[in-house]
């Protein structure tokens, strides 16, 4: 990716897919990428928490009106 873009290289680096694409890639292989195992668990750790910290089972999916 570098080759083609420098800055497109940069965004790839801070996109979370990238890494669990890379993780799949070396997996398919027989290897281990320690750097995008660690992204990838990282980011699947600070979404998860933020999902289940963000929901409100009372709330729903949808906000709803109460009352008329």
């Amino acid at each position: 990716m570098r080759e083609s873009s420098e800055w497109l290289y940069w965004i790839c680096q801070f996109n979370p897919f990238t890494h669990a694409v890379e993780l799949i890639r070396f997996a398919l292989y027989g290897q281990f990428n320690g750097q995008a195992a660690l992204v990838t668990g990282l980011c699947t750790l600070i979404f998860t928490s933020l999902a289940i910290w963000g929901y409100d089972p009372k709330r729903g999916m949808v906000k709803r009106k109460v009352g008329g």
